[in-house]
């Protein structure tokens, strides 16, 4: 509502009209201003590298034809599996905390190929990884299998305290189908998970 004064009786009018296109335009106008209200905090991270404290450092047993990257963060382990034969790899692989404190670490999949559902898995029975302490102790499985073409994928590990200055084993055993076709690859993706 909008009051006019009559200036010859001195009287006020009220004008709906003029009044919703005043308070629409004192309306946008505080919305305006309103929405520029602001204020910026800042934050400066200074980023180092360095190295990590639990590393990959190849076993005894490390196969011909892996190789382990720079700065020991990552490994890729040629493995072969027989026909209806449990192959055992002792000692390919070691984790190891080069730090002077203890670490957390898990295993958890991300990965396999060929994809559930493709002929190719039914030529592999099982990968077993399995975490055994510096005496020898196993300390976690992790295990692949299939069911006809299916793969059944582990869940990631609990979390397992390696301490400082240690390495402990990754045992593998893989196997393959009876009758199994030959030059038949499945490549898996695994991730060591560190808590700080």
């Amino acid at each position: 509502m909008f009051i006019q004064k009559d200036e010859s009786n001195m009287t006020f009018k009220i004008t709906k009209k003029k009044t919703l296109i005043i308070l629409l335009a004192l309306a946008s106008v505080i919305g305006l201003a309103s929405a520029s209200v602001y204020y910026s905090i800042t934050a400066q991270p200074s980023i180092t590298v360095s190295n990590a404290p639990i590393q990959f450092a190849a076993g005894n047993d490390f196969p011909a034809g892996s190789s382990l990257g720079t700065g020991s963060t990552w490994v890729s382990l040629a493995l072969e599996a027989y026909p209806n034969a449990t192959l055992n790899y002792g000692q390919p692989l070691n984790i190891t905390n080069v730090d002077s404190v203890s670490h957390e670490f898990s295993l958890s999949p991300v990965s396999i190929t060929p994809a559930t559902g493709s002929s190719s898995v039914g030529n592999f029975t099982f990968f077993n990884f399995i975490v055994e302490n510096n005496m020898g102790t196993q300390q976690a499985t992790f295990d692949y299998s299939t069911t006809g073409n299916t793969w059944n994928i582990p869940t990631a590990t609990s979390y397992l305290t390696l301490p400082a200055h240690t390495s402990w084993i990754i045992f593998i055993q893989t196997e393959a189908a009876p009758g199994a076709s030959s030059g038949v690859t499945a490549n898996l993706q695994i991730d060591l998970n560190v808590q700080q």
